[in-house]
């Protein structure tokens, strides 16, 4: 039925109402229509695609940890006794750990040695915490890398700091 005039549009050959027609109006509507959709989903994928990147570039920055300051530790699940052995186990099995009096040094192998900062922080805090577990006290620990650099060293009083 036509909207304007209220008439019944013909019958086509199969006995349905015919389609109405398209008029220039229509098509004007219908590219504009069209051309706003284009755009907003343009602009729906330019800021989707911010979202991600932005997301991307927090969620995988390193973490600022400063030299010589003792930072909260940054693993803080709860170590039980058997994970504190398990631990230490673990790290004398593959690493060089030396004992000098009540001093301990630990030196990484080359595949243990953690790549990023953050890692490097977290792996001497989460051995000294086992350390102390295990041990009943706290100790000095010289944490170093495969070349034989100290990165990190844990000590009783001030706790686990970086030192490069």
């Amino acid at each position: 039925m036509c909207a304007f005039c209220q008439t019944a549009f013909p019958k086509d050959d199969a006995g349905r109402n015919a389609a109405p027609r398209q008029t220039r109006a229509t098509a004007a509507w219908h590219s504009e229509a069209m051309a706003r959709r284009q755009r907003t989903m343009l602009w729906g994928a330019v800021g989707l695609l911010a979202v991600i990147v932005m997301g991307y570039m927090f969620f995988t920055r390193e973490r600022t940890i400063p030299v010589g300051v003792a930072v909260p530790n940054l693993v803080t699940i709860p170590m039980s006794d058997a994970a504190a052995a398990g631990t230490i186990r673990t790290v004398n099995a593959v690493a060089k750990v030396e004992v000098e009096g009540s001093e301990l040094t630990v030196r990484l192998t080359v595949g243990l040695f953690p790549a990023r900062r953050d890692g490097k922080l977290a792996f001497a805090q989460q051995y000294a915490r086992a350390d102390e577990i295990v041990l009943g006290r706290k100790r000095a620990i010289t944490f170093m890398d495969a070349e034989g650099k100290v990165f990190a060293k844990a000590d009783p009083e001030k706790g686990v700091t970086m030192t490069r």
